[in-house]
């Protein structure tokens, strides 16, 4: 029962791939065309995002530099940080369930 269903729909893609592939030069060719338009604007996108990428590795890496020549400098905290301290006690976990 099984093997006769797939074989009837197993047919039923092959009639319907048939009907596709009846398809005139045309619209397999605006099909291509369209095809490579996609791709060749996503492989645009993809080295554009990579040089970018690339060009911006060096400005931050500078950028890094001063800012760690600065606090290095004036021994305080980094430029644009308020210098606020957080206190807080640690306690182990294991320490408060032997208590």
């Amino acid at each position: 029962m099984a093997s006769f269903l797939f074989t009837q729909q197993a047919q039923g893609w092959q009639q319907m791939f048939r009907r596709s592939q009846s398809g005139g030069f045309v619209s397999r060719l605006i099909a291509w065309l369209a095809l490579g338009l996609v791709l060749a604007v996503g492989l645009l996108f993809v080295v554009t995002v990579l040089l970018l990428s690339w060009l911006l590795i060096p400005v931050l890496l500078v950028k890094k530099r001063k800012l760690a020549k600065a606090r290095d400098a004036s021994g305080g905290p980094l430029p644009g940080s308020r210098g606020e301290v957080i206190e807080a006690v640690v306690t182990e976990v294991g320490q408060e369930r032997q208590r």
